[in-house]
């Protein structure tokens, strides 16, 4: 850099823009987590450019969309971590997910009652988007579990309790407002107790960084990315209960609109929620030590 005659600092000729030297550090420190937003990047130009709709389907890429940001969320978090026991990331929080979404990809085995109507279904790309968010949460389970336990730290205001209680609410809500998308008791039952897992998965989260405010600088990728997830599914179910509300209405179905809005809003609202104050934390320079010095007495 130089300075002018007023004083002011200015860049050097031919020096490159910031953004071109924020890809680059990334690619240098990053090369994974860079790894999947280019992955990422080609398959939404991809489906963009080859994508086919049925009329009835015409907002379904909002859906697939929805689980490609969570995935991608997930992805990130398994290799964009930069604290080994991961400071402030809630073990409760990713068993409500990896519980949810096991379910949800489970019910398109036996129906495609909410699977989108587009060509992106000829390749299952929907439920292959869920097994990768799902394989991305069972290795990071499996990896904090083992190193917490290594080094005998834990998340000491966390319970099973928790989990426990996400999962009874989520089901009884699941039994009293599920649809007929499905054709099946049990897979409608079930998806729509994914909807409701997922809508309070982060509850725990939340709960955490009150309690604690310890975070990992990495996981702002996750953090901001579920809150995209989280702000597509709203959109694609709340435009669907203002087309078809009306049509649901007359066959004594529109309380699932109703719900499934619900559900959806709490999750916009519980990952807005951790979002902000992930950056609150992360602004005041949260301590990681606190949490590593913290007893794993989980119940």
């Amino acid at each position: 850099r130089a300075r002018g005659r007023s004083g002011l600092t200015q860049p050097l000729a031919g020096a490159a823009p910031p953004a071109a030297m924020f890809v680059g550090e990334m690619i240098r420190e990053r090369p994974r987590a860079a790894a999947l937003y280019v992955l990422f990047f080609i398959g939404v130009v991809t489906i963009w450019k080859t994508l086919q709709a049925k009329f009835t389907g015409q907002y379904d890429y909002i859906l697939t969309l929805s689980a490609a940001l969570q995935s991608l969320a997930f992805g990130l978090l398994v290799f964009d971590t930069k604290s080994a026991v991961a400071e402030g990331l809630s073990e409760k929080t990713l068993w409500a997910f990896f519980i949810a979404h096991v379910t949800r990809i489970s019910t398109t085995f036996w129906g495609e009652g909410y699977i989108p109507e587009d060509n992106t279904s000829d390749v299952y790309l929907y439920q292959l988007l869920e097994l990768a968010g799902v394989g991305f949460l069972g290795y990071e389970l499996l990896k904090l579990n083992t190193v917490r336990n290594i080094h005998d730290v834990g998340q000491g205001i966390e319970r099973w309790s928790m989990l426990g209680g996400i999962t009874f609410v989520a089901l009884i809500l699941a039994w009293k407002t599920k649809s007929t998308g499905h054709g099946d008791y049990f897979a409608d039952l079930s998806w729509m107790f994914s909807i409701w897992m997922e809508g309070f998965a982060l509850g725990p989260q939340v709960y955490l960084l009150v309690s604690k405010g310890l975070v990992d600088e990495s996981g702002m990728h996750f953090a901001g990315f579920t809150l995209a997830a989280s702000l597509a599914f709203a959109f694609f179910w709340l435009r669907n209960s203002r087309d078809h509300y009306a049509e649901f209405e007359n066959y004594g179905e529109h309380g699932f609109f109703w719900a499934i809005g619900i559900a959806s809003l709490i999750r916009v609202a519980l990952c807005g929620t951790y979002f902000v104050l992930f950056l609150k934390n992360r602004g005041k320079g949260a301590r990681s030590s606190e949490y590593e010095m913290c007893p794993h007495d989980e119940l």
